[in-house]
């Protein structure tokens, strides 16, 4: 009797381990069946996007070469100890444009002495006609056109940006609490450069709110046009306050530029 019951309780044992085991198999099987599928999700996922992505996106080894191609244009004239000035986006401040109207691509570019020593190193702009053969001749080299890092007031560097709009190289800068901002347009023009606009903006509190209040100067035809404020709000004034002899990009002092009284 003893063994008749050893046996039962024996073959009892080997039926549960044999079901865990299948069981185990089952679960095993599962999870294996669920990871496979995610990866092809993943996979088809992955697929679809790489299909919708931007293909106008440049590659990195593109976008340095680029740069690399823009240093090596101007690079002529960029003496020893000195280096192409990058925004604060980290792109270079070159800009590219027909400024003489010759079909011609010149360019317009700020260049900066290398010297870690210095808090504030020198700055020039310099602007290169294009020949046809992809080569360039400096037109001119201006050392005072462009404000200092550490003339930027509480905003740090003021240097924005420099542009070629409409046949003239427009130069931007920014600072101070007020977030002043002054824009210089030089044109090239009875074989000179000269200044033929000027904006100059900050913002000033208005109500609730801060707005920005803005006068902007054609100094060709001596067109004004300013905002300032009147019983809480901006008023726009639009007159002529004559023209005035065209200031020379070569005795341009950025620092000390300040116009008439309007």
């Amino acid at each position: 009797m003893k063994k008749f019951v050893l046996l039962i309780v024996l073959l009892s044992s080997v039926f549960w381990a044999v079901g865990c085991a299948n069981k185990n198999e089952m679960c095993i099987s599962q999870v294996e069946k669920s990871v496979s599928t995610i990866d092809k999700d993943l996979t088809k996922e992955k697929q679809e996007i790489d299909l919708n992505s931007d293909s106008s996106i440049e590659p990195e080894s593109e976008t340095k070469n680029k740069i690399d191609n823009d240093v090596q244009d101007i690079e002529p004239f960029i003496p020893k100890g000195w280096e192409a000035l990058k925004k604060c986006d980290g792109e270079l401040a070159i800009a590219e444009g027909d400024l003489n109207k010759d079909g011609v691509m010149d360019k317009a570019f700020v260049i900066e002495q290398n010297n870690q020593s210095e808090y504030a190193p020198p700055r020039n702009l310099l602007i290169a006609f294009g020949n046809k053969d992809n080569t360039y001749k400096l037109s001119i080299r201006a050392e005072k056109a462009i404000l200092l890092a550490n003339e930027g007031g509480t905003f740090g560097d003021p240097f924005e940006d420099i542009v070629i709009d409409r046949g003239s190289v427009l130069i931007k800068f920014m600072g101070g609490a007020s977030r002043w901002h002054r824009y210089f347009r030089f044109r090239y023009q009875d074989n000179g450069w000269y200044l033929i606009g000027f904006t100059e903006g900050s913002y000033e509190s208005i109500g609730d709110s801060m707005d920005c209040l803005e006068d902007d100067y054609n100094l060709i035809t001596g067109d004004y046009i300013g905002e300032k404020l009147e019983d809480g709000k901006i008023k726009t004034i639009k007159k002529n306050i004559g023209k005035k002899q065209l200031l020379n990009l070569k005795d341009f002092v950025a620092d000390e530029y300040d116009m008439q009284p309007k």
